[in-house]
């Protein structure tokens, strides 16, 4: 190998090193986080922030956080183009029709800058229409409260005294969603 092969290999080691150092310090927020999903503890029950908007789907409905005070809340923070928003949805309207005899809600808060009527046309047509829980448009002050909202989907499990009991980011895993809401349920009848 002659002097001005290694030196190209040099500069070439040198960009590439420079390069990895540059995605190691963007990724590493996201790095350290759980692959897929994570699921947030809270060490200390936090009261959930109360917000109040209207509803999309029930044409008048006010969907109020405060009325809901006794019953398990899955607040659910989403958008119309976000694939695992899209994938949780049936399994979500599933869990909903079935537990909600029970005092169990799902509030879906869109992130869509589109706007409601853009929503509202995605809610009537998408599955056949299946998707019958409330619906309203999520603003800049509610995401705000709920820690900044910069990934979807992403969502609140608020137990019957209106406080936050798990944050999970990213889709829902399959099963999670009836193990916290039968651990809820049993704690509320003790």
């Amino acid at each position: 190998m002659n002097r001005r092969n290694i030196q190209i290999i040099k500069a070439l080691v040198f960009i590439l090193v420079i390069i990895l150092i540059a995605v190691l310090i963007i990724k590493t927020p996201y790095l350290l986080k759980k692959k897929g999903y994570a699921v947030k503890k809270s060490g200390s029950k936090v009261l959930a922030p109360l917000f109040s908007v209207h509803s999309i789907n029930y044409n008048g409905q006010i969907i109020s956080l405060k009325d809901y005070k006794g019953k398990i809340v899955l607040l659910n923070f989403w958008a119309t183009w976000c694939p695992p928003c899209r994938d949780e949805i049936p399994r979500l309207e599933k869990f909903y029709k079935l537990h909600k005899k029970d005092g169990f809600v799902i509030i879906g808060l869109s992130v869509n800058n589109q706007g409601k009527d853009y929503v509202f046309n995605f809610i009537k047509t998408f599955k056949g229409g299946i998707l019958t829980y409330p619906v309203g448009m999520a603003n800049y002050s509610i995401e705000k409260a709920y820690g900044n909202i910069y990934e979807i989907p992403q969502s609140f499990l608020i137990d019957q005294n209106g406080y936050v009991v798990k944050h999970i980011t990213g889709e829902i895993p399959r099963g999670y969603l009836t193990y916290q809401f039968n651990k809820l349920k049993e704690a509320g009848h003790k």
